[in-house]
């Protein structure tokens, strides 16, 4: 091996975070997404809401700098709708 004990330490405690990752049966990050647990599945609406409104305020801003009052606004407000349902919709089939 190599002559520095801190490089030593490291590859050892990967090594010992992988094997109780493989004795857990469970990769990381699945628990956020299987909906297993009672708050698996809580982002879904806050994934929905930010959709809504980065596009509405997206929309809003092309408003501003183009003054096409008030279409930007509502074609941004119908698009993050329609991303946020996707979304949402994604989430809910991908759910085991």
């Amino acid at each position: 091996m190599s002559d520095d004990p801190e490089l030593e330490k490291l590859n050892a405690m990967t090594a010992r975070i992988k094997a109780e990752g493989k004795l857990s049966g469970k990769s990381q990050g699945s628990d956020a997404a299987d909906g297993s647990k009672p708050l698996g599945m809580s982002n879904i609406g806050f994934d929905f809401l930010a959709a809504v409104l980065v596009c509405t305020g997206l929309g809003w801003l092309a408003d501003n700098y183009f003054g096409s009052n008030p279409w930007g606004l509502l074609v941004g407000m119908v698009t993050g709708f329609a991303a946020g349902m996707t979304t949402v919709w994604r989430a809910l089939n991908n759910r085991k």
